[in-house]
């Protein structure tokens, strides 16, 4: 047996050879397409005595594989060759690598096709099986051996995804479905010359399975699996293949639950807990490091010991489960070098989970520097700072929730482009959709409206926080500038949250903008018998003997109006803030009133009855 074995190998060897020499003394035809040009350059290489790889695959599997590919697309080349028709690709060859059965295997229909691919694998048929593939991206001596590899992991690939969906396959050659009654479906009732059977992820796209009806010269239409779809087959196999030592665990654990094995549920679990804390323990020990550190450096050092304490604090756990979901993501997406992906198809879930604990952490990061800020550049400021105060605590307000909000719609874009099947989702709302376009843009108009009036609030502050307002009526304080409204703190504690926008469209009473100092006013009704100086003189004392005057500017006393039984003294006075200025007027209008009762008696607003003698 060896030495038949090794007179066949020469045997093969030399008809090769002679093969390749008849071939060279031929003249070379121009190549039709970019594959045609590949397998001349591999045949000539060959002639000259350079050795190539087993397959013109693995020869062309890099950087000439990719450049094939792309070149493939530019000129609508699907790994056939030949021309096109409505209802089938033209070949001039097809799987001639391959010995021609008799009777012809069924390749009809595609569920003829799907069916007899399907059957000769569960016979281990390989050989077969792969009658139904499209071979023609490699040589035909090699297509034998490549056929039989590749249907059994096509197969393997087919079983994994549930992929021979035999409902979705007509048995009809033209691979028309019969339209049902009301059916608006476009393919219904319509020839079709490819049909997808689905789509399986791959590095964070999705690469579409395809069967495709080609013709070979005078010979009847066949289905057989794309020459796109059988180039895919090694790549996808490799992520997807089952691991060495699965053979070796008990069937338990590989039972799969949503397509995947209960061992690599197990498996991901652990992993992540075991990064998970690792990860806890180098935070705690950076964390133990730094409070040694500040604790042995002098009091100047304090400020930036609780700085760097509650850096470690805050971002301890984000930034742990933030590291540990991107290793986890790294492993299912087969991202380690010599490690095999497991439970591949929990990655889209493994993204979601590490978009939002990196919003976590970013969140974290711009809360810890906006509270930093607010320490040393706020609360270190004095008390005769006020306006400053305040412009830098609405300048924070604002613009950290305009960075985090930002952040999070960003975030959330990064997230979806996982997800390829939403890649067109702008593009259908504006092109297809646009009248739904309308409606959402309506709906989401006052939403938008107020986070723009908020920026414009940040940059030209017609409030700020800590101003005091006028809104309704109401002596008013500003709380809190949000995402979209205004807090507002009354009078009497109540609080009013305003629509950002009405600060932009109405006119706003703002006592405390630019400058807090304001002139207020008293009045008195007194009677006309009263001495205006001698009340004059009292004003001024009492108001600049009060600890609420601004110091500056001279009280002054009017009388504003007369009527039949009374005048109206009008005095104006000044402080340095409106809550002063509140204080100021009721303490003035308080000891104008008891100094009329003590020393003016007589003269206070009183009704007067005349008698006469009849």
């Amino acid at each position: 047996m060896p030495a038949k074995a090794a007179a066949s190998d020469t045997e093969i060897t030399t008809n090769k050879n002679n093969a390749l020499a008849t071939r060279a003394e031929q003249t070379i035809d121009k190549p039709d397409g970019f594959i045609e040009y590949a397998e001349q350059k591999v045949e000539s290489l060959e002639q000259e005595g350079i050795e190539l790889s087993d397959t013109i695959s693995d020869a062309l599997y890099e950087d000439e594989r990719a450049a094939m590919q792309q070149t493939d697309k530019l000129q609508g080349y699907t790994g056939l060759t030949g021309g096109q028709d409505a209802n089938y690709f033209v070949l001039k060859r097809l799987n001639t690598g391959l010995p021609t059965l008799s009777p012809p295997p069924n390749l009809s229909t595609p569920f003829a096709a799907l069916e007899f691919f399907q059957t000769s694998a569960v016979t281990k048929r390989f050989d077969l099986a792969a009658y139904a593939l499209n071979l023609n991206l490699f040589d035909p001596s090699l297509q034998p051996n490549r056929g039989m590899e590749l249907s059994k992991r096509l197969d393997f690939l087919l079983h994994r995804k549930n992929l021979y969906v035999f409902n979705k396959m007509p048995d009809r050659p033209d691979g028309l479905i019969e339209p049902s009654i009301g059916s608006s479906n476009p393919l219904h009732g319509v020839s079709r010359r490819a049909i997808q059977l689905g789509h399986i992820d791959y590095r964070g796209h999705r690469i579409p399975i395809f069967v495709e009806r080609v013709k070979v010269g005078d010979n009847a239409p066949v289905w057989v699996f794309s020459a796109q779809t059988v180039s895919h087959i090694d790549k996808l196999y490799e992520q997807y293949k089952p691991a060495k030592f699965e053979s070796y665990l008990p069937s338990l654990l590989k039972l799969r639950v949503l397509g995947i094995a209960v061992w690599e549920f197990l498996a991901l679990f652990i992993f992540f807990i075991v990064t998970l804390g690792l990860g806890w323990v180098v935070s705690r020990l950076t964390g133990r490091l730094i409070d040694r550190y500040t604790n042995e450096e002098d009091g100047s050092y304090i400020g930036r010991k609780k700085s760097i304490t509650d850096l470690v604090n805050k971002f301890t756990i984000p930034l742990t489960f933030t590291i540990s979901l991107s290793l986890v993501f790294t492993l299912v997406s087969g991202g380690f070098p010599f490690i095999d992906a497991i439970a591949t198809a929990t990655r889209p879930i493994v993204w979601i989970a590490l978009v939002l604990s990196a919003i976590w952490l970013g969140i974290r990061v711009i809360n810890f520097f906006a509270n930093r800020y607010e320490d040393i550049q706020i609360d270190s400021l004095e008390y005769d700072e006020y306006d400053e105060y305040r412009k830098r605590t609405t300048y924070l307000s604002v613009f950290r929730r305009v960075f985090i909000f930002v952040m999070v719609i960003g975030s959330v874009w990064i997230g979806m482009s996982e997800f390829v099947n939403l890649e067109g989702l702008g593009k259908t709302l504006l092109t297809s959709a646009g009248i739904l376009s309308v409606v959402i843009g309506i709906a989401a108009q006052p939403t938008l409206g107020n986070i723009v009036a908020g920026l414009q609030i940040a940059m030209t502050q017609p409030i700020r926080i800590g101003d005091t307002i006028m809104y309704d009526g109401n002596w008013s304080t500003v709380e809190d500038l949000g995402y979209t409204y205004a807090t507002i703190k009354t009078w009497d504690e109540r609080r009013l949250f305003v629509p950002m926008r009405y600060f932009v469209t109405e006119t706003v009473e703002n006592w405390s903008h630019p400058d807090p100092h304001q002139t207020f006013t008293v009045t008195v009704l007194v009677d006309y018998g009263i001495n205006v100086d001698d009340v004059r003189d009292k004003y001024a004392a009492v108001v600049q003997a009060s600890e609420y005057w601004d110091g500056e500017t001279e009280p002054m006393l009017y009388v504003l109006s007369v009527d039949r039984d009374t005048i109206e003294l009008y005095g104006t006075l000044a402080a340095d803030n409106p809550d002063d200025g509140w204080m100021l007027q009721c303490e003035i209008r308080e000891q104008l009133l008891a100094y009329l009762y003590d020393e003016q008696k007589p003269y206070l607003p009183a009704e007067r009855i005349t008698f006469k003698n009849i």
